[in-house]
This record gives C-alpha cells, structure tokens and sequence, in this order.
C-alpha cells in the first residue's frame, strides 16, 4: 500500500516511560535516512536498516532525514543511539507496510523514542494495532502533525498515544500551513536551523521539523529523569514544563510548548 508524504521542506543554504538501555538514549528517526558520515553526527552511535532497498547503504537522496536528525541531534549532551530507519524514497513517498514493520523493528530493539516527521490523511487499522503495542511498550512517539494548511491533522499524529506536534513561528502563531484538530504540543517549524544532506548549513520548514525539535528537547527531559522508575508517566513530567499563551486553543496549539531552563 503507497503514500503520499505530506511534507513541507523549505531551505536556504547558509543548520513516556522513562526507561533505558546502559548508557545510550534509543531514538529511531523513520525518514529518507541519514548521511551519518557528517561531523554533526560524531560521538553519536547508530544502527540502521533500509526497507527501500534492502541490503544497501543507506543514503538520503530526499534530503528530509538528515536534516531531522541534526535537529534532533542538535547539542544533546546526552549519549544517543540512533536507529536510522530508511522508508521514504528519493520523492518522498513509503508504504504503510514499511511503517508498520519499522516500528515493529523498534519494539523489538525497545527504544526510548520514535520520531515520524511526515504523515498521511487514511487511517489503517494495522498501523494503528502496532502504534498501541509500541506505546503499551513504553515507547514515546512523537509525529509531525502535518502540513495541511489548516485541515485536518495528519496520521499517525491524529492516533491516540501519538505526540502529534505543530509548528508555529517566531511570533507564536500557528504557522499558515500547520494542521488543526488533534495537536498535543506545538514547537518553532519555520526557518530551523539544521544540515542539508551534503553537509551545508541550511534552514528548513514545516512540521516535520517542529517534530524533530520535540524529539530534541524529549531527549533532554529524559537524560534529566534517567534515575526515574520505569513507571513515571512521561506525559506527566512533560506537564512540569509545559507553557501556554492565553490566545492559543487546543485546536490549533494544543497544550503549548515545552521550555525547558
């Protein structure tokens, strides 16, 4: 079964359940994949597999997934595992089916954290049976909410247990082409500095990128709480930091956004 990813990617040259496993925080970025050979990504562990073309070496011909990851990378002093899932071709488009065995993949390796920085507008039913096991499992998983310029949210964010993000801009207003409905947190998608693919320093916009920054600043709040017992409720350390303005409705902004001293 294909999809359409719904992602806006502007750029301009110019950058839970509290578990883990030892010392690395486990965060699986499903994207286009990562050029992991930029020194951005030094110091950081990764695995990787590529559903597109099995067997081969990953590389992001869409420019999405390394531009994600250096966000969600960014200055984590935490140490990080990256698991580089590649399901998004060279167009930007991926099957369910492939969705649907990358996070089965995760269960099976128990991350911390799965970022999905794109979306789609059917629901399934099996993607949304394995959601609720990688939740059940204690998995944080944050989706981009979609670029859908005031319409609905995009899946998997709109599915229950999924931290569907928004973007909004340096004036806190909902960005023009963030998605409405089922918004859970909202975050800077416009004009975020990242790394293009080819190691330039860049800008990019949409949700996708407001996603990855939630990914970023999650990590920080579970190196802050890594002695907490595996039963904390992540969303309820997440209401610890979590700001609002008085003009903002859940449609549009959700809870807020996170700050983080």
């Amino acid at each position: 079964m294909s999809l359409i990813i719904c992602i806006l990617c502007y750029f301009a040259f110019g950058q839970l359940a509290i578990k883990s496993d030892g010392e690395y925080i486990k965060v699986a970025v499903l994207d286009s994949g990562i050029n992991k050979d930029l020194d951005v990504f030094q110091g950081v562990a990764f695995e990787e597999v590529n559903l597109t073309h099995p067997g081969e070496k990953i590389k992001d011909d869409f420019n999405h997934g390394t531009p994600v990851a250096g966000i969600i990378v960014g200055e984590a002093k935490a140490k990080l595992k990256i698991y580089d899932i590649k399901l998004l071709d060279a167009q930007g488009n991926g099957s369910i089916d492939h969705l649907v065995e990358a996070i089965t993949w995760c269960i099976d390796r128990q991350v911390d954290f799965i970022n999905i920085s794109f979306g789609f507008q059917t629901p399934n039913s099996e993607l949304e049976s394995i959601i609720e096991k990688a939740v059940e499992q204690g998995i944080t998983i944050v989706a981009a909410a979609g670029n859908t310029y005031g319409l609905a949210t995009d899946y998997p964010a709109k599915l229950d247990g999924v931290l569907s993000i928004g973007s909004i801009n340096e004036k806190n207003k909902r960005s023009s082409f963030s998605a409405i409905g089922k918004i859970d947190y909202v975050f800077n998608g416009e004009n975020v500095q990242s790394i293009h693919h080819n190691g330039q320093a860049s800008v990019f916009t949409g949700t996708s990128f407001a996603a990855a920054y939630a990914t970023h600043l999650f990590i920080q709040l579970k190196e802050i709480y890594k002695e907490v017992e595996p039963k904390e409720n992540f969303n309820a350390i997440l209401q610890q930091y979590t700001v609002t303005k008085d003009f903002w409705n859940a449609a549009e902004y959700g809870k807020g956004t996170i700050f983080i001293q």
